[in-house]
């Protein structure tokens, strides 16, 4: 397929894509992208099938088989935040080089790139003799956008793949890491009494504001401290304080909801802040609380992504973008992916796709249309040297 072909057929299945509403507030949400990716496939003889989630949202996997190899996968996220802000959405438009509407970056332009990717190379495995090796593998997967339901439901059924290209994106940098992210919610119950005397009760917002600027004056500095070459810091933030009823009375309960941003080697971070709470708090008559990771981080592993320089997968990669006069030097991101659950399940991952995280989600989110393009011969090129008969 000669340049403008490939150009025409990745910017008509982006367009096609972000015109699919698929956020939280859609009817169905992914259902229907869903069903739209697996005809899309199936009319392309590519086997497809929808791997229920919840209800009608379900992921989508399809398949180009190779024999006796190892197989890649190419995995990006089917659903987007709401309009928000964004004018006309939905109504993806050309502008100046850009593809604009929401999904356009974030990652719907990234789904193109793979989905035409493994039409491609089906079509070069049915013109040739020769074929790959292994099996190139699709996976869109349901709800990272608030939580990552859909690559939890893929690893545990047991997704067979020895490599995976997440398309978040990196304006085409190859990222070998991000952070874990881990939301930690502290509940503090304390004893009320009128505010005319404090005395009678115990404070669980004065206590909540000790808590919070231990974790300012002595966590944080500590996190910052433990840095990685590719991340920076390691850090906290307290997001969120809500306690009290009104001011003339002793505050009986207080919440602090903290984001914890957590580096490759690291443990999961809700010891060190219930270490914390415990030792501002413990002994104190009339108080208790709780500490728990919050559901977003908890009921999927947030957990951190750090793949070697020298594995199979990072190599492709580097090599690909370098044969293509891309940069070649590997970079961190600074945002969570599926491809930690990925990672965190056995399969070497890294993180590569076309636009720039910095318009994700706002009223301008576009991805240029060179990008698109590139990216997918970005990601055949990958295949191709992981899916060689020689080996990667």
């Amino acid at each position: 397929m000669d340049g403008d072909e490939a150009r025409s057929e990745v910017l008509r299945l982006t367009r096609d894509l972000i015109a699919i509403e698929s956020h939280k507030e859609a009817p169905g949400r992914e259902a229907e992208i869903g069903r739209f990716l697996v005809e899309w496939f199936r009319d392309r003889g590519i086997d497809a099938e929808r791997q229920p989630v919840d209800g009608e949202r379900a992921n989508v996997i399809a398949r180009v088989p190779g024999g006796d190899g190892p197989a890649l996968l190419l995995n990006g996220h089917l659903d987007t935040v709401p309009a928000g802000d964004m004018p006309d959405a939905f109504s993806p438009r050309v502008e100046d080089g850009n593809l604009r509407g929401r999904g356009s970056c974030d990652m719907k332009g990234a789904i193109a790139a793979m989905a035409c990717t493994l039409a491609e190379v089906k079509r070069a495995r049915e013109r040739s003799s020769a074929s790959l090796v292994g099996d190139l593998v699709f996976a869109g997967t349901v709800d990272e956008e608030t939580g990552s339901l859909g690559v939890k439901r893929l690893v545990d059924e047991g997704v067979e793949a020895d490599y995976a290209v997440v398309g978040e994106p990196t304006s085409l940098r190859v990222a070998l890491a991000h952070k874990g992210s881990c939301f930690v919610q502290v509940k503090l119950f304390g004893t009320g009494a009128h505010g005319s005397c404090p005395e009678r009760g115990v404070n669980a917002a004065s206590y909540a504001a000790r808590v919070v600027a231990a974790i300012e004056d002595e966590l944080r500095p500590e996190l910052a401290a433990r840095t990685h070459p590719l991340l920076g810091r390691s850090t906290v933030s307290v997001g969120r304080i809500c306690g009290g009823t009104q001011p003339n009375i002793v505050a009986e309960r207080c919440e602090i909801e903290i984001d914890r941003r957590y580096l490759p080697g690291e443990a999961n971070p809700v010891p060190e802040i219930l270490g914390i709470v415990a030792r501002i708090c413990d002994g104190v008559g009339g108080l208790r609380y709780e500490v728990a990771e919050m559901p977003m981080t908890s009921r999927v592993s947030h957990v951190p992504l750090g793949a070697l320089p020298g594995s199979v997968i990072a190599r492709a990669a580097l090599e690909a973008c370098r044969a293509a006069g891309r940069p070649d030097q590997p970079i961190g991101v600074t945002y969570w992916t599926d491809g930690g659950h990925l990672a965190a399940s056995g399969i070497e991952t890294i993180v590569l796709g076309p636009g720039d995280i910095a318009w994700a989600h706002g009223p301008e989110e576009h991805v240029v249309i060179d990008q698109l393009v590139t990216a997918w011969d970005l990601y055949r090129a990958i295949a191709l040297r992981v899916l060689s008969p020689v080996g990667g």
